[in-house]
């Protein structure tokens, strides 16, 4: 009987081993990412702006790169191009060494790899190509923002009258694999890691990079089609129909891409927020990102997320105006301060209500999550938001303006805004009849003009040759730089900032503590004074009126419940924001 049994038993091992194999396999389903994306005009790490930042995120690899950890709440700094963390060659602090992983090179658009090295050679001619003195690209600036590397800003900067050589700025490559710094000011190994995140950083074959230069060396297509690049990331671009979708495959060569649970994403440009909705109602997309105006319909269910954008929507004055000259008055300028319900319109847009310039992203210590916002230094200076709303102080301050500019009718004033910007429109509508209330209809008119966002920043930026380019305007500034240092946020309110700020803001004092990021190394090394000089010049920002700070916004989005997040909640501050390429999706 037990024979017989064993027999049973191996005929029907038999069997369903046969069966088994009689079976097609079922085809691997493509896991696909389709989510909306901004407007894109380049591929060039060096030209692009947090526009192009996504794509760049998906397509190109860095020094290093901030994860998220399994806890899915908070990140970390990872060697990603690099083999290890920068090494410290001296004592002071001023002399780093990077050594690059073995064995990498760049993918081209059909998933390739390609016979073009990335080395330590390549990282000095990226540079070199980011600092381009005649193409003056977006990046050669950012090379700054947490160390200061041996005249690599004068290099960026030169001019005919002033050159500088190559040779005189601390980057070079000391063998194939070694990258060294010389820094003009002691950094931390923190310091050197946080620079080399920044996509400008990202390198670029120096063949390709220079064949597509112009003739004078002033311009570039190098990133204008999916063949005029290279990736090193964790994705490559097989496909780009202008204004409407980027195709991308997973890169097998990427160095963590075992890491990576997606197949294929589809980044789509959508100019219309609604139909963007739409096509994530429909299951077209995996996400939609939301404006301030359609934000508030959503906010019970359970696909909603909503984070900081790290900017603050602020009236911009121009105080420099010739025929305006009410535009520099202080009681004008304390009137329109305290004329303004900031909880009001904050509610309107979704957003924070804002009397204050360091937005609440910005980390004074980033090793211990503290926020600026929650020191001693800025509470000691900082009005409470419910004090920053006085009607009656508004109106006597404002009557006091008229009387000294000698104004006996009603001022008439325009607000400029952007065309394509929902929270600028809904923040205008409130002034214009908010203002009005405040001040006396037949005192005061706010008359709003819409323009298209080119036109907006160009107009403001032009009061430095034509003094009364505009009037009163509408804008935010926003800049990674600020996440780690609230020292950074300032910077572009001196005259000194590389894209030019967007209205005379003129503060000595501001312009000679900016001066100190170059020269004092505490600002990059001393969390607690950076915060304190920080908190000194926002206080000084402030109480001049630079600028009339009026709400925080968030980012906000419908997020399908498929796409597990490599963040719970991503966040600015922790340098982190959406990174849809590092997420999983489930249910295909």
């Amino acid at each position: 009987m037990r024979s017989k049994r064993i027999m049973y038993l191996i005929l029907a091992g038999a069997m369903l081993l046969l069966s088994a194999c009689g079976q097609p396999e079922k085809p691997k389903t493509e896991t696909v990412l389709r989510f909306p994306d901004t407007k894109w005009s380049t591929l060039n790490p060096y030209l692009a702006n947090a526009s192009e930042d996504m794509i760049n995120d998906f397509t190109q690899a860095r020094l290093y790169r901030r994860f998220a950890k399994e806890d899915r709440e908070t990140v970390y700094i990872r060697p990603e191009l690099a083999e290890s963390e920068p090494v410290q060659m001296d004592t002071e602090g001023k002399v780093w060494q990077i050594r690059i992983r073995p064995g990498l090179y760049f993918t081209d658009s059909q998933g390739q790899k390609t016979d073009k090295p990335i080395n330590a050679a390549t990282f000095e001619a990226s540079l070199k190509a980011a600092l381009d003195p005649l193409l003056k690209q977006r990046a050669g600036d950012n090379l700054g923002q947490y160390i200061s590397i041996l005249n690599a800003r004068e290099y960026f900067r030169q001019t005919p009258e002033a050159p500088v050589s190559w040779d005189k700025v601390g980057i070079r490559a000391v063998d194939e694999l070694t990258l060294e710094l010389t820094l003009s000011a002691s950094a931390t190994q923190r310091n050197v890691m946080q620079q080399f995140i920044d996509y400008g950083t990202i390198p670029t074959d120096p063949t390709l990079f220079t064949s597509l230069k112009s003739a004078d060396g002033t311009s570039t297509v190098y990133g204008t089609d999916v063949d005029k690049t290279l990736y090193c990331g964790a994705f490559y671009i097989t496909k780009w129909v202008k204004e409407s979708v980027i195709s991308l495959t997973k890169n097998p060569y990427y160095v963590f891409a075992d890491e990576i649970k997606l197949d294929k994403a589809e980044l789509h440009y959508v100019e219309s927020y609604q139909t963007q909705a739409e096509m994530y109602l429909s299951g077209q997309l995996d996400g939609t990102a939301l404006t301030s105006e359609t934000a508030v319909q959503y906010l019970e269910r359970e696909d909603y997320l909503s984070y900081p954008a790290r900017y603050i929507m602020q009236i911009e004055i121009n105080r420099g105006h010739t025929k305006l000259r009410i535009l520099d008055n202080a009681n004008f300028k304390d009137a329109l301060w305290y004329a303004i319900d900031r909880v009001t319109l904050a509610k309107l847009v979704a957003g924070t209500p804002a009397n204050y310039i360091i937005p609440d992203t910005s980390l004074a210590d980033p090793e211990k999550g503290i926020y600026f916002k929650d020191t001693e230094i800025a509470a000691a200076y900082r009005e409470d938001i419910n004090a920053s709303y006085d009607p009656e102080k508004a109106k006597t301050f404002f009557e006091k303006a008229l009387a000294e500019e000698n104004i006996d009718g009603k001022l008439t004033l325009h607000l400029m805004i952007g065309t394509d910007k929902p929270e600028q429109h809904l923040a205008a509508m409130f002034l214009q009849q908010h203002l009005a209330e405040i001040f006396g209809e037949d005192r005061f008119e706010l008359i709003v003009d819409e323009v298209v966002d080119k036109t907006r920043l160009s107009t403001m930026k032009a009061f430095r040759k034509d003094p009364d380019s505009y009037e009163l305007a509408l804008s935010n500034w926003s800049r990674a730089a600020t996440d780690e240092s609230p020292f950074n946020v300032l910077d572009v309110y001196s005259d000194t900032y590389w894209a030019q700020a967007n209205a005379p803001y003129g503060n000595a004092f501001i312009n000679e503590t900016i001066a100190l990021q170059d020269t004092d190394p505490r600002i990059k090394n001393d969390r607690a004074y950076n915060a304190e000089m920080a908190g000194q010049m926002e206080k000084a920002a402030l109480e001049a009126r630079l600028t009339i700070p009026m709400f925080e916004t968030s980012f906000q989005y419908l997020i399908s419940p498929k796409l597990i997040l490599p963040l719970k909640t991503p966040s600015p501050s922790l340098g982190f924001t959406f990174k849809p390429w590092l997420a999983e999706k489930t249910g295909e």
